[in-house]
């Protein structure tokens, strides 16, 4: 599990038992049973709606949320029969009790584990991971696909990498910009490995375009080998159609037209074969980015024993 997922489930989980105030109707009725006094029905109004609200946010958690949950034993509360233990059991007590410590750990220490784990410290990035453009740069997200006990070699990661600036070289010289301005300012793994690249916003918004462009080609030519399939993709980016107007238009000479098509041909290649997907790509549900973006196997390592 990458770090970055960690967090995020972290905030899913915290914030479904934050916002769904479940721990002060836990603590009542826990009180109430040691007692041995009946719920009453305003307690039970609230007990029950603070549940409810809990399930509905807990189904929409990530995996990571889902296992936090299930490791702190917190997954019964979705339940019914446990609606119903809570209630009228006659541990109903010290199961309600149980639950108040599980939530309030959760909220209190969850928190502040997350926050060790989080890359802090530069102002300037944290603001561009909250999707903020003010200093004029943007970030990208490429997700490296690891094959089960198979890890990347260093080709991989070099062939992916270069790949990349390339494509950002490309694009940033259509715009008329600096094509060597592209930064890895951010490196997680997990079953999976990510690298956050950091550069110019309108050059970053291009290239995840091209990205985008190449994952449509990728599925339309999904009935070929990969090897023909990444190649029919790189060679019919519509960024091509870009550089022959450039050309048209008198922006870019014949030669340079020509050393940029080859550029985004090369590094669309190179994105392709390394076997690596963007975010932005999961939210296309029509095609499985994990299996049409594979790498090629000479790029990873042999299987683990």
């Amino acid at each position: 599990m990458r770090k970055s997922d960690l967090i995020h489930g972290v905030e899913q989980l915290v914030g479904a038992l934050t916002e769904s105030a479940l721990e002060l109707p836990l603590v009542e009725v826990a009180r109430l049973g040691y007692r041995r006094e009946p719920v009453p029905g305003e307690l039970l109004t609230r007990l029950l709606s603070a549940l409810r609200d809990y399930g509905l946010r807990a189904h929409r958690f990530t995996r990571p949320a889902r296992m936090l949950a299930e490791e702190l034993q917190l997954s019964a509360l979705e339940h019914a029969d446990t609606w119903s233990l809570l209630i009228a059991a006659e541990n109903r007590a010290q199961e309600a009790f149980a639950f108040a410590e599980r939530v309030r750990f959760a909220t209190q220490h969850l928190p502040r584990v997350s926050g060790l784990l989080a890359q802090e410290g530069v102002p300037a990035l944290d603001a561009l991971r909250r999707g903020e453009t003010a200093s004029g740069n943007a970030l990208l997200t490429v997700q490296v696909i690891e094959a089960p006990r198979r890890w990347s070699t260093p080709a991989r990661l070099a062939t992916l990498l270069d790949g990349v600036d390339q494509l950002y070289g490309g694009c940033a010289t259509l715009q008329g910009m600096d094509p060597g301005g592209l930064s890895v300012v951010g490196c997680d793994a997990g079953t999976d490995k990510t690298f956050e690249l950091m550069g110019a916003a309108p050059v970053i918004d291009a290239l995840r375009d091209v990205i985008l462009a190449m994952w449509d080609r990728v599925v339309f030519y999904r009935e070929l080998a990969a090897a023909q399939r990444y190649r029919q993709a790189a060679e019919s980016l519509p960024v091509l159609a870009r550089v022959r107007e450039a050309q048209a238009e008198g922006r870019v000479s014949p030669e340079e037209a020509e050393l940029l098509r080859r550029r985004f041909v090369e590094g669309a290649g190179k994105f392709l074969v390394s076997g690596a997907t963007i975010p932005e790509l999961q939210e296309r549900a029509y095609a499985n980015p994990r299996t049409l973006m594979a790498p090629a196997p000479k790029l990873l390592s042999p299987a683990a024993g």
